[in-house]
């Protein structure tokens, strides 16, 4: 099978869409796919593309803007034109418009991939009558949604048949279940006692995801049992006024709240290892954006990790209630009589931790990459347990 991928975000720019372009491209690969990634190149090099086991061909550009869209259209013609190829994926929205009105020149199949907060981005009148006037979403166009919530907003907002839409969860990288430092190590080097319950967090420090919400459920939680909590905080700087007032109400709790900022993989990994639970509490917003999947969820369910999620977007097909972790409404008591569940009962953190795990691992990007090209797929086929390095 020879697949064309187009997409508007990719390494080195850091992201949920750019990390899917390039797992689900590795993925096809090793299912024996031949795969092409058009990407942006950022202004730069890019030179580790030639260590990627697919071909990317780098077009001039940077995160789109809609200024962008005449260029890439003419890329889309272009390059399908061009090619021979059995599957044309558009990655994200930004390639759905130049795609759809390039799709009469191949016999390809069209596949395009929506990923949560764009259905509602593009609800503004202009951009539903472009999408509208270029067919995008037409009888040939295979539309894939990355969980059950996002397939349903999507039928939801364009009218069209939820039968139509594809619900293919995303997957876990083997790296996550690859090897770590020794829990012991990692705890001495963060210095942790061994008495001392570890919750961690990774993710960009901004509203939506809900960090605040967390500190306050934190800051209710019983003395004994705060006292006894580390919240490991991983993650980028967003917003400076949410990032300031985090910080503020931070030193101010009386908690051991610890902002870690930005961390490779590997050194994530390790906390992953070194850490009693996984605690992300993503907020509704108004603003459109929404969580539609939560692949962090599945990367610390890698390491063995039960989480406390809010039950918003598609995070409940990320986190499974009661399976591989906890799921409650986005309000501070509601996370704070989950975090002391889970504290108070080892056996139970166990279980979800077991079963974290398993669909972890039963979340392959082969899989997905099976499902949304239709690939031939061995299901048996899990990750190996992760061993701690030495």
């Amino acid at each position: 099978m020879n697949i064309l991928m187009l997409t508007s975000e990719f390494a080195p720019a850091t992201g949920g869409v750019g990390t899917y372009a390039e797992e689900i491209a590795a993925a096809a690969t090793r299912l024996g796919a031949r795969v092409t990634v058009m990407a942006p190149d950022y202004a730069q090099a890019n030179v580790e593309d030639v260590f990627l086991p697919f071909d990317v061909i780098r077009f001039r550009g940077s995160l789109h803007s809609m200024r962008d869209l005449p260029a890439k259209i003419m890329l889309a013609r272009s390059k399908v034109r061009g090619g021979h190829y059995d599957v044309i994926h558009a990655a994200d929205w930004p390639f759905f418009i130049p795609l759809a009105l390039s799709r009469w020149r191949t016999q390809a199949r069209v596949v395009m991939t929506v990923h949560g907060t764009e259905i509602n981005e593009t609800q503004t009148p202009l951009k539903r009558l472009a999408i509208r006037s270029a067919g995008v979403f037409g009888p040939r166009t295979q539309i894939v949604a990355n969980s059950r919530y996002t397939r349903d907003l999507f039928s939801e907002r364009f009218a069209v048949d939820a039968r139509r839409v594809s619900a293919v969860q995303l997957g876990v990288s083997d790296f996550w279940f690859g090897m770590r430092r020794p829990r012991d190590v990692v705890r001495h080097a963060l210095r942790l006692t061994p008495d001392r319950l570890v919750i961690v967090t990774v993710a960009r420090l901004t509203h939506r995801k809900g960090h605040l919400l967390t500190l306050a459920a934190l800051r209710t939680l019983p003395d004994e049992l705060r006292k006894r909590i580390v919240w490991l905080v991983i993650g980028p700087d967003g917003e400076a006024g949410h990032v300031a007032a985090l910080r503020r109400l931070a030193e101010e709790a009386d908690a051991d709240v610890r902002l870690l900022g930005a961390l490779p993989k590997e050194d994530i990994r390790d906390v992953y290892g070194a850490a009693d639970m996984f605690c992300l509490t993503g907020l509704p917003e108004s603003s459109g954006r929404v969580e539609g999947f939560g692949l962090v969820y599945l990367e610390a369910a890698a390491g063995g990790l039960p989480s406390v999620a809010t039950a918003v977007g598609g995070v409940p097909d990320a986190v499974l209630a009661d399976e591989t972790g906890i799921l409650v409404p986005p309000d501070p008591g509601s996370i704070s009589r989950a975090i002391a569940d889970l504290a108070d009962d080892k056996e139970r953190r166990a279980l979800l931790a077991a079963g974290a795990s398993v669909h972890a691992r039963n979340l392959s990007w082969e899989r997905c990459a099976a499902a949304t090209y239709g690939l031939a797929y061995r299901s048996d086929r899990v990750p190996q347990p992760s061993t701690e390095a030495a």
